[in-house]
């Protein structure tokens, strides 16, 4: 399943990008974040992706203290309220199990890096027909959320801003 739902978001981002270009963002945007959200049946995926000064206030390696500590509440955050950030109808019970919480560097330019969180998600009931509420508004940083959601036959691609936005899953 996981190969199948990286292709689609692959594809589809793809396409999205390609049809509406003037809303494409360079790979690396300050102020611009990317969630992709898949679903096949009771199972799904979430990915969000950052430039780390945008999360952190930082783009270099963490040497001093006060960066390694505010990496790691930064993850600490991730791990245990993700389902704040990314918040599905309760009546589905989704669970979020983490896949990778990391800074990681951009390779062709040293002095990027980009802040990624990845969860699998498995809820007891459908999200389809439902309500997701978005709310990254903790990161004053983030201007916009490019958001791609893929659901059975459902595609949506809402441009989120930094504000709590609840969106309809039908």
């Amino acid at each position: 399943m996981k190969p199948i739902l990286f292709l689609i978001l692959c594809f589809s981002i793809g396409s999205w990008a390609h049809k509406k270009p003037q809303r494409a963002y360079h790979a690396h945007s300050h102020g611009h974040a990317h969630l992709s959200i898949a679903f096949d049946n009771l199972k799904g995926q979430v990915e969000f992706k950052s430039p780390a000064d945008s999360i952190l206030g930082f783009e270099h390696e963490p040497k001093s203290d006060q960066d390694k500590k505010k990496v790691t509440d930064t993850t600490a955050d991730f791990e245990s309220k993700i389902a704040n950030y990314v918040q599905f109808d309760a009546s589905s019970l989704c669970v979020f199990a983490i896949k990778k919480i990391a800074m990681v560097p951009d390779e062709k330019q040293k002095s990027h890096a980009d802040f990624v969180a990845q969860y699998d998600v498995t809820c007891s009931k459908p999200v389809l027909n439902t309500r997701l509420i978005l709310d990254f508004s903790a990161y004053k940083k983030i201007k916009n959320i490019e958001t791609v959601i893929l659901i059975g036959e459902l595609q949506l691609k809402p441009e989120i801003k930094s504000d709590k936005t609840t969106i309809e899953l039908k």
